[in-house]
């Protein structure tokens, strides 16, 4: 038996509070040097296989070369003040790359290739970045994208003439033996990492994570564990399981396939992973596959599921198939870090656990009005300390904290009566239809066995106002129809306002960013013009 965090609540207020911070490490302390010990002191544990070039990395191997690469920053005149960009994909030189960026207390911006020009010479734009990492495949890109100001590039994986590679700067040095990271000038608020916002609605904006965001530890992991996770740096979970790997000893696997649950089974199968970070997306295909059985998934100790909502039945199929594991969510954003946390617990439903420690939230009406269990409204979350704000943003990190501290999320949800957290929708993405809110209608389509993926939005009609409409993606070989979803649509919701009014479009596949959230904006897009009459098309 699991024994859950308490959450306080207090009637008068109505402010929920999450136990009291027990921290491992003092709020000040470098997150470098936190790593710089784990590495030191652990020099033969492996700390990742990277499955692309086959490369099996030792701490002393990540140690030696992050040491190598942080005395070459710091020979550039590299310091906290600047920002050194880290757009590749997942391979054995970017994970010391990173590294190096900690140890000499230089902020790195993690930036998905992927971006499309525009989006990326935007991002890039803000932070100006003086030295990039890349591999050279995008190095064209990224050199036109940064043409603005021309940083340095190095490439992490391949070799392009006249650029300096990686493993040109890996020879062995005369003082490496006596090399500490540098201090942080500005303990532990100090701007150690930027992230790039989802940018699902609008452009990314460029988020700031501050030294004592990547010190919190794990306790559910050790040096024993195998961690799969196919997020790249630039996803908040990539920086997590980077962290469980240079900091708190877990071996982490580095894929060099896209995620598909027969990939999953077969790195299981070899590796015998330990813990997973799987989007709501990637469960429901895992528990879809036929060989996901109880036996293949035998040495899994913790699935942690976010990303999305997910249906209760889905968690519990999955967690029939994890016999000797758990299913964890957390709940959490890029700009404040962990919200709330937990264990699925079937009785419990769809709950995205209870306040993590030092975190307090509330729930808020559209009149500023606190609310109070089972009433739901904009959650707002604080955990005690100033946010560092998106980088060049003022503005933007005014409307995110207001001066009282509190985060203005974005997310509906509410509380129950056992002070467990629910998020329900996007409060920017709230869709009416004859006037009433709908948010439940993509879940009940998720439960027809032969939807891979869905996604619902609103399409403008006269009388429903947004009409509910969804876009499709069907299983390989399914025969599944408008028809028959729109009857189990009818059948699971029976409210006039939560049917499908707006019709649904099947495609191959759903829009989603580089970071793998669904870009809605994109399928309203897309909605609008395959239902428009070919007169006006």
């Amino acid at each position: 038996m699991v024994d859950l965090p308490k959450t306080n609540y207090d009637p008068t207020q109505r402010i929920w509070s999450g136990p009291k911070p027990a921290p491992m490490y003092d709020f000040d302390c470098s997150v470098g040097r936190i790593i710089h010990n784990n590495l030191k002191n652990n020099p033969k544990n492996v700390c990742q296989i990277c499955l692309a070039d086959g490369k099996t990395a030792t701490n002393q191997d990540i140690f030696s070369w992050s040491v190598r690469l942080a005395q070459n920053l710091k020979q550039r005149g590299l310091s906290h003040d600047d920002v050194i960009c880290i757009s590749a994909k997942n391979s054995t030189y970017v994970t010391p790359a990173a590294v190096a960026c900690l140890f000499n207390a230089t902020p790195f911006h993690a930036v998905n290739p992927i971006l499309d020009n525009e989006t990326l010479t935007h991002v890039l734009t803000i932070t100006k970045p003086k030295l990039i990492f890349c591999d050279a495949v995008d190095y064209e890109k990224l050199k036109t994208a940064s043409a603005a100001w021309t940083p340095e590039l190095i490439t992490v994986t391949g070799k392009v003439e006249g650029v300096t590679y990686i493993e040109e700067l890996l020879s062995p040095t005369k003082t490496e033996m006596f090399y500490q990271p540098q201090s942080l000038l500005l303990g532990g608020k100090q701007t150690v990492a930027i992230l790039c916002s989802s940018g699902t609605t609008a452009q990314p904006k460029t988020v700031c994570l501050a030294s004592h965001m990547l010190t919190a530890g794990n306790p559910f992991v050790n040096s024993e564990m195998v961690i799969y996770c196919g997020s790249s740096l630039d996803w908040y979970t990539g920086v997590l399981s980077f962290m469980y790997s240079v900091a708190d000893g877990c071996t982490r696997i580095i894929p060099d396939k896209p995620y598909s649950a027969e990939y999953l089974l077969e790195l299981i199968d070899k590796y015998k992973i330990n813990i997973i970070f799987c989007a709501s997306r990637h469960a429901s295909e895992l528990i879809a596959c036929p060989q996901a059985t109880p036996e293949r998934l035998a040495t899994v100790f913790l699935l942690t599921v976010g990303g999305g909502w997910i249906p209760p039945e889905t968690l519990q199929k999955l967690k029939n198939v994890l016999k000797n594991g758990n299913i964890f969510y957390v709940y959490g954003a890029t700009e404040f870090g962990a919200v709330s946390a937990g264990l699925y617990i079937e009785k419990f439903g769809n709950t995205v656990g209870r306040l993590v420690s030092g975190v307090k939230a509330r729930i808020v009406d559209e009149n500023g009005k606190n609310l109070g269990h089972g009433e739901v409204g904009e959650v707002y979350v604080h955990h005690g300390r100033k946010w560092s704000g998106y980088y060049g943003n003022p503005l933007e990190t005014k409307r995110m904290q207001d001066s009282l501290g509190w985060f203005h999320s974005g997310d509906l949800g509410y509380f129950d009566e056992h002070n467990n957290l629910y998020i329900v929708d996007r409060k920017k993405e709230i869709y009416k239809c004859l006037g009433m809110q709908y948010g439940d209608i993509e879940a009940a389509i998720a439960e027809l066995p032969d939807v891979r993926e869905v996604c619902v939005v609103g399409l403008y009609n006269e009388k429903y106002g947004d009409a509910p409409a969804a876009m499709v993606v069907k299983r390989p070989g399914s025969t599944l129809s408008e028809d028959q979803i729109k009857k189990h649509v009818a059948k699971r919701l029976v409210v006039e306002f939560k049917q499908l009014h707006g019709g649904v479009y099947f495609a191959d596949e759903l829009p989603y960013n580089a970071n793998g959230k669904v870009l809605r904006r994109t399928v309203k897009e897309m909605l609008t013009q395959a239902s428009l009459p070919k007169s006006m098309l």
